[in-house]
């Protein structure tokens, strides 16, 4: 990216020491003010893509900080200047992350068990945390719209398609495996209210239902209830299905009806859920009467 960037990457890797606090004290200025940055978490064995991640990254101009789940992982970003940090897990002794699809291993559990720690950790500083995977493309800095800054507005407002208010409004968030946000407007978000969540992309708030979110999709993670329904999960994403399903049937509960707007975005009357489809992402609000464990 020329040599200014490259200059600018000495001068952070010089300030990254292994901690989370340095990291996100090297992730700060991309934040322009905004509390909110993303944060990705990976591997040596995934390099390529970590690579690939940190440079859409700093070309959108994106705050992002990334986990190291080992050494190498670590000495590799911080050599390239990208706002890293030691998981737990890189401090540990003989730790090796098998990556199998199947995601029952123990390594992998622990893995899940960390990642959803360190992300409750991260939005219990006060910052907004957008959670996402080292296989996302970032083609713009998505800060504004989950911000929904003015700036933001003036193309998202309340009469574009797809407003940024309603998601501004939310405490969760999280993306979908329906790729395709013009269908999903079209049909009135119905995946959305009953097709599968993906964690590939977690927005958290700093808010008070917010961290208490995090801590618990961590809690069910690392240490689920047995008998619960989170006993037997082999993935953090089923657990954060699981929460935010939990969150839904409360609604219906009560009986809130729910609604399609023009923007195609659905929510519960009373403020209580929304479902962003147009940018692949449902919330949840006021979760402050969820169980801790069920």
């Amino acid at each position: 990216f020329g040599q200014a960037n490259a200059s600018a990457g000495r001068r952070v890797s010089m300030g990254l020491d292994g901690t989370l606090e340095a990291a996100l004290d090297a992730a700060a200025p991309a934040m322009r003010g905004l509390r909110f940055v993303l944060l990705t978490f990976g591997n040596a064995a995934f390099s390529e893509l970590l690579r690939n991640f940190c440079a859409h990254a700093r070309r959108a101009g994106a705050a992002h900080v990334v986990g190291a789940v080992d050494v190498g992982a670590f000495e590799l970003l911080r050599e390239s200047g990208s706002p890293c940090y030691k998981t737990p897990l890189a401090l540990a002794t003989g730790y090796s992350l098998d990556g199998a699809n199947s995601h029952s291993s123990g390594s992998w559990k622990a893995f899940a068990a960390m990642r959803t720690g360190e992300v409750a950790r991260v939005v219990a500083t006060g910052l907004d945390v957008l959670h996402i995977d080292t296989d996302v493309v970032l083609l713009r800095d998505p800060a504004p719209f989950c911000m929904c800054t003015a700036a933001a507005r003036a193309e998202f407002g309340d009469a574009s398609r797809f407003p940024c208010s309603a998601l501004r409004a939310a405490d969760v968030a999280v993306s979908s495996d329906n790729m395709g946000p013009s269908r999903s407007v079209a049909g009135g978000a119905a995946y959305h209210g009953a097709g599968t969540f993906n964690s590939g992309l977690l927005l958290f708030r700093a808010t008070a239902a917010g961290r208490r979110f995090a801590a618990q999709w961590h809690r069910n993670v690392a240490s689920p209830e047995r008998g619960s329904r989170f006993w037997g999960k082999t993935s953090d994403q089923q657990a954060s299905c699981d929460l935010l399903r939990l969150h839904r049937s409360r609604c219906e509960e009560t009986r809130l009806h729910a609604e399609v707007r023009r923007a195609g975005v659905c929510s519960a009357r009373g403020g209580r859920s929304y479902l962003m489809c147009g940018v692949h992402l449902s919330a949840s609000r006021n979760l402050d009467h969820l169980p801790e464990r069920r």
